[in-house]
C-alpha cells in the first residue's frame, strides 16, 4: 500500500512543478523573470511535467517488471520491491512543495529597493560590456537614415545604445555633441560627481532571466538645479551628448537641455 501512496505523492509533486511552470508561461509577470526567447522552455518543462504525472497517476497500480530474470536462480531475499523508495512521500512534500507553495503565496514580483540601489550605483566600463550590444558600424549619415527624431529635433536612442556607444571610438565622434532624446529610471549620482550637479538615468537589462539582471548607468548633467522627482522616477531626458576619459575608461554623459516624467513601459519593454 505504501508504494502506491508513493506513486501518488511524487506524481503529484511533479504535477505542481508543471502546474506552476505553466501558471508563470501565462502570467504577466513571465517577463520579469525570465528573457523572451527562453520562455518557451518554460512551456516545453510545464507541459513535459504535467504529462508525466498524469500518466504515473492513472497508472499507480500498475506493476511492471524490475528488469531481472526471476528463473535463472537469484534469490531476492526479503522479497524486496525494487521500487520502493526510501523517502517517506510526506517528506516528499515537505521537501518540494511547502517551500513552492510559499514562494508563490509570498512573492510580490517585483525587485528588492535595496537590491537596485546598489545595482544602479555601480560604475559600469562601457568597453567591457560590449558583448551585450549588437551596434552597427555608424556614421552620421546612417544615423540619420535609421534613428527617428522627436518633434524638437533629438535622435530618439535606448539608454543603453547610448550606454555602448562610450565602448566604440567611433560612435563616440559620431554621437560627440548631438542632441539626443532617452528614457530610463532617475537617482542621485554618487560617483563622478565633484559639482553636484550630476543625477544617474539607468535601465534594466535581462540577457536570460532575473538572476543575471545589471543595471545599465548614463550620468545626466544638469546646468541648473537638479529636479526634484522621486527616487527611481521614469524619465524622458533630451540633451547633448558628450563623454569623459578617466583612468582608462569612457563613460557616457549627457548634458541635459529638458527632462519630463514618462508613462514607464510595459513589463514585456522594462528590461529592453
Amino acid at each position: 500500500m505504501m508504494i502506491y501512496l508513493q506513486r501518488i505523492v511524487f506524481a503529484l509533486c511533479i504535477l505542481t512543478w508543471g502546474v506552476v511552470m505553466l501558471y508563470f508561461y501565462q502570467s504577466p509577470h513571465l517577463d520579469a523573470y525570465l528573457a523572451p526567447k527562453f520562455q518557451s522552455t518554460l512551456l516545453v518543462g510545464g507541459l513535459a511535467c504535467s504529462v508525466v504525472a498524469l500518466f504515473n497517476l492513472i497508472t499507480f497500480r500498475v506493476e511492471a517488471s524490475c528488469g531481472h530474470d526471476h528463473e535463472c536462480g537469484h534469490e531476492h531475499e526479503g522479497g524486496h520491491d525494487h521500487e520502493e523508495s526510501d523517502l517517506n512521500p510526506f517528506m516528499a512534500i515537505l521537501i518540494i512543495l511547502v517551500p513552492l507553495l510559499a514562494s508563490l503565496s509570498w512573492t510580490t514580483h517585483e525587485i528588492d529597493e535595496a537590491h537596485i540601489a546598489k545595482q544602479s550605483a555601480q560604475d559600469l566600463d562601457p568597453a567591457s560590456m560590449r558583448f551585450l550590444a549588437d551596434l552597427p558600424p555608424f556614421t552620421k549619415e546612417t544615423l540619420d537614415e535609421t534613428r527617428q527624431k522627436s518633434a524638437d529635433g533629438y535622435y530618439q536612442l535606448n539608454l543603453l545604445e547610448l550606454f555602448y556607444s562610450a565602448g566604440d571610438s567611433e560612435l563616440e565622434r559620431v554621437f560627440s555633441d548631438l542632441p539626443f532624446e532617452t528614457e530610463g529610471f532617475l537617482r542621485d549620482e554618487t560617483n563622478r560627481n565633484p559639482n553636484g550637479n550630476r543625477m544617474r538615468l539607468y535601465r534594466l537589462f535581462m540577457t536570460c532571466c532575473a538572476a543575471d539582471m545589471k543595471t545599465i548607468p548614463m550620468s545626466i548633467e544638469f546646468e541648473g538645479e537638479l529636479p526634484s522627482y522621486p527616487a527611481n522616477t521614469w524619465v524622458k531626458v533630451g540633451g547633448v551628448m558628450s563623454y569623459e576619459h578617466i583612468e582608462g575608461v569612457t563613460y557616457p554623459v549627457l548634458k541635459v537641455q529638458r527632462i519630463e516624467e514618462a508613462q514607464a513601459p510595459a513589463s514585456g519593454n522594462m528590461f529592453k
